[in-house]
């Protein structure tokens, strides 16, 4: 009988043990929020950068379409 209780006296004593050990609400959303933050630059960071290269791929081409006219309007316009 005294193994018994000693037994169920250790057992809850390892639950509340277990229970202390998980963090609290505030300490899990300050985690999940930093966590949160972190991944929401990322991806702003990503997407300008390909904002970026879109916008630099568009003057190239309209570079690239204006170059061959130009150049063609003024042999066109020599004597």
């Amino acid at each position: 009988m005294r193994a018994a209780f000693i037994l169920s006296i250790t057992a809850c004593l390892l639950l509340v043990a277990g229970c202390r050990a998980e963090p609290d609400f505030d300490t899990k959303f300050e985690q999940q929020s930093r966590a949160l933050s972190t991944r929401a630059a990322r991806i702003e960071a990503e997407s300008s950068q390909q904002l970026r290269a879109a916008r630099e791929a568009e003057r190239a081409a309209a570079e690239l379409s204006e170059a061959p006219a130009t150049s063609a309007d003024r042999a066109s316009k020599r004597p």
